[in-house]
């Protein structure tokens, strides 16, 4: 038997009893579409830090998107995001 907490982790079927609220108005506005260059885990990025409702949804392979309730974690994530494919982007050295 496995049980998962899913606190602030919204899911699709969540987000149609959502519908028309002011929940899903601000989630709408706070959204990213990440292309991974890998296949990711999402099971390990952390989200235990958020404040309010995510949704992540896959839109493919390597393509996610990423909604937000709190402006915070949106830019949080995107932050976190941009620094990650800093760290990982191999730079060319051309002397």
């Amino acid at each position: 038997m496995r049980i998962t907490e899913q606190k602030n982790s919204l899911s699709e079927e969540d987000l149609e009893w959502l519908r028309g609220t002011i929940t899903v108005t601000k989630m709408l506005k706070q959204r990213l579409i990440v292309e991974f260059d890998d296949d990711p885990d999402i099971e390990q990025i952390d989200f235990s830090g958020t404040r309010g409702f995510y949704l992540i949804k896959s839109l493919g392979y390597k393509l996610y998107q990423f909604w937000f309730e709190d402006q915070r974690d949106y830019e949080d994530f995107r932050e976190n995001i941009l620094a990650y494919k800093l760290s990982s982007t191999k730079i060319k050295d051309d002397k």
